[in-house]
Formats: structure tokens, sequence, C-alpha cells
């Protein structure tokens, strides 16, 4: 799998699945008519930006909704 870099360059990762989920992984890529590179890009990249906006879910921990900001609440 592979990430875009600053200069539009992408770098290789490893990632290790067991083969479960390495066997929906390869389904899901079929389904969706994709390759399982490009699969592996989408999914790092949507988990990369869920982990900036603070959605720790796929990591195990608590998510809880950030307090609004101007809300007038003190």
């Amino acid at each position: 799998m592979t990430t875009a870099t600053a200069t539009g360059k992408k770098q290789s990762i490893r990632v290790f699945l067991d083969a479960a989920d390495y066997g929906r992984y390869l389904v899901q890529a079929g389904t969706h008519h994709i390759t399982p590179s490009a699969l592996g890009e989408l999914l790092i990249q949507d988990g990369l930006d869920r982990l900036e906006r603070g959605d720790l879910h796929a990591l195990g921990l608590s998510t809880e909704a950030p307090a609004s900001q101007g809300s007038g609440a003190l």
C-alpha cells in the first residue's frame, strides 16, 4: 500500500493482516472493482482524516463529542 508525500510521490508501507481480515480485504477490493493497493490507500486516507477530526473509535478509545465552540454555555 502507498501514501502520498508532500511532493506527490508515493512511499510504500507494510501492513500485516491475519488471514481472515486479508480475505475480507480482498473481497472488498474485488466487490468494489479496485485494486487491493487502491483500497488500502483509500482506507488509510479515510482513517487518517477521522483521527485528525478526533474520531478515536478505530483505536478503541472514547470519542466523546467535543464541546461546541461558541455555544454560549459556560
